[in-house]
């Protein structure tokens, strides 16, 4: 898709004149309001190219994470397989979502239906699986549903990749940090903060298939250390006429899918830091226009659409104690929306599901000595909304909530053996109230035979409950497996990852 890209910065302190959000977010006459934007503020930069950041191999391979381990360590200490997209990358590529990003990383792989988009991880996908076999966190928590375990990974979860300081993915099982979802992957959203960010900064985008895209960023970080990051973003895609062989007929408009293809969401982020204590919040919204005639609906009924709400808020403190002790807690709710709309002869068939759920968790991080690392952890979930109904004119077919509660623990340990070498274990306990308990174990060595190379043998098992849908649906020819048990996976991998010389790309 091409765009044109007109980026307003404002930095410093001067004033900022109040957008009018709901117009922006409903409307999205964004041309013609950036347009005069740009004339009102004169002298301001148009067009700007991104900033460009050269960082060498050395210091990539020496970037802080902290997804492997739930602490931050380099990615040649993290007991895992670990890649990093920075902000650099992301301008540099001019990815949009992270399914662009997906494309570009070894072992990913995506697809996409026209309504959701779907990542396989190491030639493992299985159709409409919605994700729920890679956990996706942004700012560490999970965006993963509690009705399908679902992810987006497209604009199914909008997400302005403009306001995104890195993407952490890790390879492999991360149960026993994690526990549910975490199968193939974990992928970890780092978002900038305002000092990194310094002013506003408005974008507007024109392109191919009458797209119109809009977002706002603000960051500023007070002189008493406060920090604070919003950024909204909100776009309309038209979309284009397809044609469908299948469907090539008088009474199906030759196959042709018309005005079908649109696609409208918006998102909102912000967060406020000062000191240990962090406050972050998302909401996003998206409704897409379904033009395939899946599930034998009605071929090019304007109709035929789904809706995706998700939203968060989350409050964590982070407190060290003397040196060698530190402690995190954190607590949040989350609420997630789905409607779906097909139409069969004329009448509508109808699903919608909601789920609520608010959690807690603590964890107590102890270097026991200077060359070992403990961390001690339990979180608490309570689902008490998981509500999934299906209905036409005619008969409504299921409508059942059905809340459950998740008690974990989890431990690790980090010994240095020696200055090149390191073992990890670690294990985790889950306790659901609705289908049996899981325990996870890992374990890694890491060793720098080199100062250019790593290597790290690696041992994982994870696991993904059933979800509501696979435990209890059920209709005239599906039948409900309330007995149904967890899926598992392990794994042992080699890794070796070599820096490069500066003269061999």
């Amino acid at each position: 898709m091409k765009t044109q890209t007109l980026q307003i910065p404002i930095v410093g302190n001067e004033q900022i004149t109040a957008l009018t959000w709901r117009y922006i977010m409903k409307r999205l006459h964004l041309s013609l309001l950036f347009f005069c934007i740009g004339i009102w503020l004169p002298g301001m930069p148009c067009a700007q190219e991104p900033e460009m950041v050269d960082i060498t191999l050395d210091e990539l391979l020496n970037l802080k994470i902290s997804t492997a381990s739930k602490y931050e360590q380099t990615t040649r200490e993290a007991p895992a397989s670990v890649t990093i997209i920075t902000s650099e990358d992301i301008d540099l590529y001019g990815y949009q979502t992270l399914e662009e990003v997906f494309k570009g990383i070894r072992g990913f792989y995506v697809s996409n239906d026209r309504n959701y988009s779907y990542v396989g991880v190491r030639g493992f996908s299985r159709p409409t699986d919605y994700n729920n076999r890679v956990l996706l966190l942004l700012n560490g928590h999970p965006l993963n549903e509690n009705i399908w375990g679902s992810a987006g990974i497209g604009t199914g979860t909008p997400l302005d990749l403009d306001i995104v300081e890195r993407v952490e993915i890790v390879r492999g099982p991360g149960s026993a940090l994690y526990g549910t979802y975490a199968m193939f992957a974990v992928v970890n959203v780092i978002t900038k903060n305002g000092n990194t960010t310094d002013g506003l900064k408005v974008a507007a985008e024109m392109g191919s298939y009458r797209t119109r895209k809009g977002s706002v960023i603000f960051g500023k970080e007070f002189e008493n250390g406060a920090d604070i990051f919003i950024s909204a973003l909100g776009a309309d895609v038209q979309g284009q006429d397809l044609y469908y062989p299948e469907f090539d007929g008088p009474a199906t408009n030759q196959g042709i899918a018309e005005d079908l293809d649109w696609n409208k969401y918006y998102a909102l982020f912000g967060s406020f830091k000062y000191g240990g204590l962090t406050l972050q919040g998302y909401l996003s919204s998206r409704k897409k226009g379904i033009p395939t005639g899946p599930w034998q609906v009605d071929f090019n009924h304007q109709n035929t659409k789904t809706l995706d709400e998700l939203s968060y808020i989350n409050l964590k403190y982070d407190h060290k104690i003397g040196a060698d002790k530190s402690i995190m807690l954190r607590g949040y709710v989350s609420h997630y929306h789905f409607k779906g709309w097909y139409p069969y002869d004329e009448v509508p068939f109808l699903e919608v599901s909601h789920g609520t759920w608010a959690g807690s968790e603590f964890q107590f991080l102890w270097d026991l000595r200077s060359n070992n690392r403990l961390i001690v952890g339990a979180e608490y979930q309570n689902h008490f909304r998981s509500h999934y109904r299906t209905w036409d004119a005619y008969a409504t077919y299921f409508d059942r909530d059905l809340p459950y509660r998740v008690l974990s623990f989890y431990i690790q340990n980090e010994y240095q053996i020696a200055e090149n070498l390191s073992l990890t274990v670690g294990i985790r306990s889950d306790h659901y109230s609705r289908v049996e308990g899981m325990t996870t174990p890992r374990g890694a060595i890491v060793f720098n035979p080199v100062k250019s190379g790593t290597l790290k043998l690696l041992y994982g098992e994870a696991f993904r409950t059933p979800n509501m849908y696979e435990l209890h649906y059920t209709d005239s020819s599906i039948k409900p497996n309330p007995t149904l048990k967890s899926e598992k996976v392990r794994t042992t991998e080699i890794v070796w990852e070599q820096q490069l010389s500066k003269k061999l790309f």
